[in-house]
């Protein structure tokens, strides 16, 4: 049962880590942590265990809602549920490709970043707020609360 898909806001090829770097990408950088979660994202349909390594690149709060979705869902699958597991693997749609140069930027203030994604054509951009905890850089994922049935 997946309660959660990834929003519209993730427009971008997981492949894009690579885009003016020359090194693998880590999560000391907004840029790589936005790749990583887009890369791990990616492989999820093949390989379960990459919605853990998703799960592990969002932000607190995202980590908090998700395990409360994971409770409230385990009463309907019948069985304990990981949070990761509301994760939908596989389900962002690829609306462009990150321009060759530039097409993955940060814009840094303190504990917060926003990483710009930049396509080759007018108009094709796309910010992700991210934000820094536990020593690197985490996706900043807005997950509404779990609505509870009156």
């Amino acid at each position: 049962m997946r309660l959660f898909s990834i929003g519209v806001w993730l427009l971008v090829l997981p492949w894009a880590f690579c885009l003016g770097c020359s090194s693998t990408p880590s999560a000391d950088t907004p840029t790589g942590a936005l790749s990583l979660f887009l890369a791990a994202m990616d492989k999820s349909a093949e390989d379960p265990g990459a919605l853990r390594a998703a799960y592990l690149l969002l932000d607190a709060k995202a980590r908090q809602q998700l395990q409360l979705r994971a409770r409230a869902a385990e009463t309907l699958a019948g069985r304990d549920l990981m949070p990761w597991e509301m994760l939908a693997e596989g389900r962002f749609s690829v609306r462009f490709a990150p321009a060759a140069r530039g097409g993955m930027r940060a814009k840094i203030t303190g504990s917060r970043a926003v990483v710009i994604v930049s396509g080759s054509a007018k108009g094709q951009q796309v910010k992700v707020p991210m934000v820094r905890e536990s020593g690197g850089w985490r996706v900043d994922l807005d997950i509404p609360p779990v609505r509870s049935n009156p």
